[in-house]
């Protein structure tokens, strides 16, 4: 099966075919239907697992028909090694009547998504991700929540292997926990005991949870789940699809089972096998391209116990992060990733149970609800008459303006927290990720082709074009990466060879995986741009120039960052190496530790103060030890709507016996200090900033002087840019203003283009 997500980001309807394979058994591993005897670790688990199930089939039958309201909320973030920004943001309120027996009909009440990276003021209307397929069936299964978010398929209908399903116990293992206090929305409290849900290996198609469920009713007070595992080599990049340019990326969920079948039959017709030039530009852009990573961390869904008879949905919560499944390597930057963040509140208005009248003032039926709500000119989804049960008839109202500026508009996602607190979430997310695979994982073969993909995997040298590199030292380098998953980490083994006959680069990374955070052990022999002992990065696609710009460095690092899909802000290095200069084979020898952490707090709600910075202390023993800090922070008050006004100021210094190179530097990176010419160092350093920013449509227009200090002698600048994506991209035109002779910064008129800029 392919799930199709274009903009996965923005979290858009897919379109397009999906393909699947049929299979009608079980992978190898799976225990067969007699033998899952192992399934439940304790009889607490046995009996309140096996009564949900009971309960919910039973409590289908106890209501006919509901209205809601239901508000759904979607935010997605650009990420950059300073801040997050918000990238785009969509809310939307609807009023739902579902029936058991009819279709739903929703009527839509207030819509609107934005743009704040690109045009904060623009609004438009907001199709939604269609919250209320999800409130549909008020006993729907939560665990189908999580690729739902893709939109309505067969294909999501059956990718995940439930834990409420008739044959959970072949794919998961069960273990009962502390019972906890859950508090109800009416201010009364349910005790529900915790039951841990482990998968029996690691698929995309498996989930790990934790269900609470209520002793006394067996309902399902609370839900809370993740993917068994990220998705990433199930995941491809297409730039054509079907003979046309369709970009997007697709997802493999794997192979049908007859279990599948039953629930959603496949397509009658076969897809067609793709033409030579979709395989072969779809090829070399994703030999070109790096892997994408897509971790679903935690889905919290809430329940509550309405008229202590009916255990409803109350909210749902998803937090995504999407970005590079590439960069497991000694000397490489932690891949940034892009945080998603979606909720929806159902509030039920009205429960008609089984057999009882309306209640007066609400729609006795579809069709009533749909006379009530549609007016002239609206838009509908589907003829109402030939809609089946369970299906869905919407209804727009033609004024799309009015809804973009409704009132019944929920908050965005930062303006105020979910059901859930982001606390909360990530409290719920680090017991998640501590669950790990149970009894029989990681072989999953199946007869056709394993559902759990491999645990390697290979890019051969050659034909992978983002592991092909230039520079003076290696010439035309290829590289080759060998990885291995082990459920709890990743091993990533990388070797380049250059055509100008020099050892080749060869770089060996542990990645542990932790709830909290992420641990890295590395072995290299690395070639390295800038001088030695700064922790430069290594040479990019094309590098040219003298080869004394370059040096080797070896040895062993240990690397502790936030977990995976969290920003950067957060790091401790410990390391061992040697640098061997390229033009002299000067040597030199030095171990040490550097930290780093990187706070911001807000500027994401509109009008709200952001305020972050840096402190960095690295320290080394060996030849020429010395002990390098800096401390900086940075203040951004919005003065108007259009207006705001950045700051920034810091200090740093370094100790001890420092080679030239790690003196502090400032004039020709435009970091510190724009406008100059040559670049001046010492051993102190200070620096200030401020920045006056006018919104003009998509960008901002910057005034702005700088301050720096080296040595007892003061430099200035003054000058003006533009600044795009909310300091993402920023291009100035600087003046140095400073003294002159000899020793001086060079003041002159520069051009400086920056990217990652706090403000």
């Amino acid at each position: 099966m392919r799930v199709t997500a274009f903009a996965i980001l923005l979290a858009a309807t897919p379109q397009g075919p999906a393909s699947a394979q049929t299979q009608d058994s079980f992978p190898s591993s799976i225990p067969a239907p007699d033998s899952v005897g192992d399934a439940y670790l304790d009889e607490t688990a046995r009996r309140l697992v096996l009564g949900l199930k009971a309960a919910r089939d039973t409590a289908r039958l106890t209501i006919d028909a509901y209205t809601a309201l239901i508000r759904e909320r979607m935010g997605a973030e650009m990420p950059s090694y300073e801040r997050n920004r918000p990238w785009a943001h969509g809310e939307r309120t609807t009023r739902v009547r579902w029936s058991r027996d009819e279709p739903a009909v929703v009527h839509v009440l207030a819509a609107r998504y934005r743009d704040p990276f690109f045009d904060p003021d623009d609004s438009e209307f907001f199709e939604g991700l269609r919250a209320e397929q999800f409130a549909a069936d008020p006993l729907g299964d939560p665990f189908k929540f999580g690729f739902m978010v893709f939109g309505p398929s067969p294909d999501t209908e059956v990718a995940t292997r439930s834990p409420l399903g008739p044959a959970s116990e072949r794919y998961y293992q069960f273990r009962s926990g502390d019972t906890s206090t859950v508090r109800l929305s009416d201010g009364g409290t349910v005790r529900a005991v915790a039951v841990t849900v482990i998968p029996r290996y690691s698929s995309i198609r498996l989930v790990s949870a934790i269900m609470w469920i209520d002793a006394e009713s067996l309902g399902l007070a609370r839900v809370a789940y993740r993917l068994a595992k990220p998705v990433d080599r199930e995941m491809n990049w297409h730039l054509r699809d079907g003979g046309r340019w369709s970009p997007g990326l697709s997802i493999d969920i794997g192979p049908r089972d007859s279990a599948d079948i039953a629930r959603a039959p496949a397509p009658d017709s076969t897809p067609q096998r793709p033409g030579f030039v979709d395989r072969l530009v779809n090829g070399v852009f994703n030999s070109a391209w790096p892997r994408v990573r897509l971790d679903l961390s935690t889905v919290v869904a809430e329940y509550e116990f309405r008229e202590m008879r009916h255990w409803l949905p109350r909210s749902v919560t998803w937090r995504w992060d999407v970005g590079a499944m590439e960069g497991v390597t000694a000397s490489g930057l932690a891949p940034l990733a892009a945080p998603l963040m979606i909720d929806w509140t159902l509030e039920v208005e009205d429960i008609r149970e089984r057999g009882a009248g309306a209640t007066p003032g609400t729609p006795a039926t579809a069709a009533s609800a749909f006379r009530l709500w549609r007016q002239e000119g609206d838009s509908i989804s589907s003829a109402l008459e030939e809609a089946e049960p369970g299906e869905m008839v919407t209804i727009t109202p033609a004024n799309r303006e009015a809804l973009v500026a409704s009132d019944l508009l929920p908050p965005t996602v930062w303006e105020e927290d979910g059901a859930v607190d982001d606390a909360a979430i990530g409290r719920i997310a680090a017991e998640l990720a501590a669950i790990g695979v149970g009894d029989r994982g990681e072989r999953a073969e199946g007869a056709e082709r394993p559902e759990a993909p491999s645990p390697w995997l290979f890019d051969p040298p050659g034909t992978t074009l983002r592991l092909l590199r230039y520079n003076p030292v290696e010439g035309m380098s290829l590289g080759t990466r060998l990885q291995r998953d082990f459920g709890w980490g990743r091993a990533a083994l990388t070797a380049r060879v250059g055509t100008e006959g020099v050892a080749p680069d060869v770089d060996l990374t542990l990645q542990r995986t932790h709830p909290g955070h992420t641990m890295l052990v590395s072995f290299y022999r690395s070639l390295r741009s800038g001088a030695p002992g700064q922790g430069a990065g290594t040479p990019g696609l094309y590098a040219t120039g003298d080869a004394q710009r370059f040096h080797w460095a070896h040895g062993a690092a240990l690397r502790f960052l936030p977990r995976v899909g969290e920003r950067n802000w957060l790091s401790l290095r410990l390391f061992a190496e040697q640098d061997a200069e390229i033009a002299t084979d000067v040597r030199r020898n030095r171990v040490g530790t550097a930290v780093s952490w990187r706070p911001w707090w807000g500027g994401r709600r509109p009008g709200s103060i952001g305020v972050g910075g840096r402190v960095g202390v690295r320290a080394s023993a060996g030849d020429n030890p010395h002990v390098r800090a800096i401390v900086e922070g940075a203040l951004v008050i919005p003065l108007s709507s259009r207006l705001s006004l950045g700051m920034r100021a810091g200090t740093a210094r370094v100790w001890g016996d420092p080679a030239p190179y790690h003196l502090w530097h400032t004039g020709t990176s435009g970091h510190w200090l724009r406008g100059h010419a040559r670049s001046v160092g010492g051993t102190q350093l200070h620096m200030a900033r401020v920045d006056l920013q006018r919104r003009i449509g998509f960008l901002r227009l910057s005034v702005f002087g700088d301050w720096a200090s080296v040595g007892g002698d003061n430099f200035y600048a003054v000058g003006a840019g533009y600044v795009f994506m909310d300091g993402l991209i920023r291009l100035d035109v600087a003046h140095g203003l400073g003294r002159g002779g000899e020793g001086a910064a060079g003041p002159t008129l520069t051009l400086h283009l920056r990217l990652g800029a706090i403000f």
